[in-house]
């Protein structure tokens, strides 16, 4: 008998942990606005390469392929998503220019859903390369992923 109660709540768990894991969760504060127990993140990727060079950006998720973009010079391209309940959320894209491509994690939960950018991540395509800044520091690159061609 206790066999059964014990497989009807681990069931019951796994189940209400999976549908909490596919719905926002959000709540209302004190002042009657709402906010969400899952932030919004805030992906943006800036064209800084030289002569007025463009890039082609082509960015994914296990569940979620964003398409084939291309950022002008002095444009950027972003995207917003909130990262999911087991902090696995993964974005991967392909950037190029010119006969040079790059293959990088532009969000990555478990490197940046910490001190590195829980909010706001940004990155820099310039002539060296794919160069991610931490949320608290726009001077100085902590990623740096040179081009290869």
């Amino acid at each position: 008998m206790s066999f059964i109660n014990g497989s009807s709540f681990l069931l019951g768990l796994v189940l209400s942990m999976g549908v909490l894991s596919e719905v926002p969760m959000v709540a209302m504060a004190a002042n009657g606005s709402k906010f969400s127990f899952f932030p919004a993140v805030t992906v943006e990727i800036f064209n800084k390469l030289p002569l007025g060079a463009t890039f082609t950006i082509h960015c994914k998720s296990k569940d979620d392929d964003l398409g084939t973009h291309e950022v002008g010079t002095g444009q950027s391209y972003s995207f917003h998503f909130k990262v999911n309940f087991w902090g696995t959320t993964l974005f991967f894209c392909r950037a190029s220019h010119e006969g040079n491509n790059v293959d990088f994690e532009i969000y990555r939960a478990s490197r940046d859903d910490t001190d590195r950018c829980p909010d706001y991540c940004m990155w820099v395509a310039n002539g060296d390369g794919i160069m991610g800044y931490p949320e608290s520091s726009s001077e100085k690159p902590d990623i740096v992923i040179p081009w290869k061609r």
